[in-house]
């Protein structure tokens, strides 16, 4: 005889093939926890309980909700079936009606269960959506690159600033973390020194010419109060350099975790900017290669579409090495090379996990192709180029 498991927010309902009710029984606490449990195939006292009685009653044949309490139960030995999505419907319209007359709670306090079982759901599934990695990844790559621009901000007023002082300096060291390191362990250009600065791992030629434009430094002096500021921001830029440090190992050892393939191909801050452009993992394993490979360059493509212009060849992806260090006339197959296996990886890493190592030799196979093949630039054909110049001026 064919038993009716129905599963609902008040308990679980024991009905027969025309839902008329057997029996029911009401979860003992945390229903919410209780429902996904057994509905996952966990055998709760509530399910045991519920399965000895049923078999009491000469039930030996079960249509369950889910396919894993299908397949829990007949490795219990019973045999069991799913609703179909018909009688799913059905049962899931009429829950309400079900509670009623089995037993479990009134009209009100149904209705009453079901909007807190909702509730309790809804909180879970934020809860679940929210410590997604490739989520914390986006985060992530955001806040270095947000780190990395403020450091470019406060580094450039900190060489206006100081250039007051030492104006010469700017153009001796050129690396920001170097000037701010400086700036913060002498000061005033007279308390310099040849061994601090040879201390500082600077070359012979670098010390020299240090030292010769402090002597003849055409900058004013700088009172005690401006210097402590100065100083005191030249440490806090250094600070910003050790977390742009930290945040970058997070998003390399992230984005291994989450994306080893996407890293792998696009290398790892480009691989997350990537994620992060199109929202998630998933969203960007969807995207077509055509729009990966312009990721990042909407402006440049609704300009084109604008002016009838050529539309960008690469976005994002023209960080990678291999498309800002190959020449003009090779980058956009090189982009699309690279887009074609990012667009491979990412679904490769949502659907299946794991490292393939093809993917990128099949990727070095195709760039020492194209830098073969289109070694020599292109012959330009100067009236097309008129016409294309001419057109985008007239829009």
């Amino acid at each position: 005889m064919k038993a009716f498991l129905i599963l609902c927010e008040g308990g679980i309902i024991v009905t027969d093939d025309d839902l008329n009710i057997v029996f029911a029984k009401r979860y003992a606490d945390e229903p919410f926890k209780t429902f996904n449990r057994i509905q996952n195939g966990e055998f709760t006292p509530e399910i045991d309980e519920v399965l000895s009685k049923a078999v009491e009653k000469g039930f030996d044949e079960f249509v369950v909700m889910g396919e894993r309490l299908r397949d829990s139960l007949v490795e219990k030995g019973f045999k069991a079936e799913t609703f179909t999505a018909n009688e799913l419907g059905r049962i899931w319209l009429n829950r309400v009606e079900l509670m009623v007359r089995s037993g479990l709670a009134s009209q009100e306090e149904s209705l009453s269960i079901i909007r807190d079982f909702a509730i309790e759901r809804s909180e879970a599934k934020l809860r679940e959506l929210s410590s997604k990695l490739d989520l914390q990844l986006v985060e992530s790559i955001q806040a270095l690159d947000e780190v990395d621009k403020s450091i470019n901000l406060l580094a450039t007023r900190v060489k206006e600033w100081y250039g007051l002082h030492f104006p010469e300096l700017a153009s001796i060291i050129s690396d920001l973390k170097t000037y701010c390191r400086f700036v913060v362990k002498y000061g005033r250009r007279d308390r310099l020194n040849r061994e601090g600065l040879i201390e500082d791992d600077l070359p012979e030629k670098k010390v020299n010419a240090i030292l010769n434009a402090a002597l003849r430094s055409k900058g004013g002096e700088l009172r005690d109060e401006d210097l402590k500021g100065l100083m005191k921001l030249s440490e806090e830029i250094l600070h910003l350099f050790d977390l742009k440090e930290y945040l970058m190992k997070h998003v390399i050892e992230t984005i291994e975790q989450v994306a080893p393939n996407v890293a792998m191909v696009a290398g790892p801050t480009v691989g997350a900017r990537l994620i992060a452009k199109a929202g998630s993992l998933e969203k960007l394993a969807q995207l077509p290669s055509s729009t990966i490979q312009i990721l990042g360059a909407e402006k440049a493509l609704f300009r084109a579409l604008r002016t009838k212009s050529k539309p960008p060849k690469h976005g994002i992806i023209f960080q990678h090495p291999a498309v800002h260090s190959a020449p003009k006339w090779q980058r956009g197959k090189i982009a699309r090379s690279i887009a074609n296996k990012i667009a491979i990886a990412a679904r490769i890493d949502l659907y299946r996990g794991g490292k393939e190592k093809w993917l990128e030799d099949d990727l070095k196979k195709r760039l020492e192709e194209i830098k073969v093949k289109y070694s020599e630039p292109p012959t330009i054909d100067r009236k097309k180029l008129k016409e294309v110049k001419k057109r985008g001026k007239g829009s």
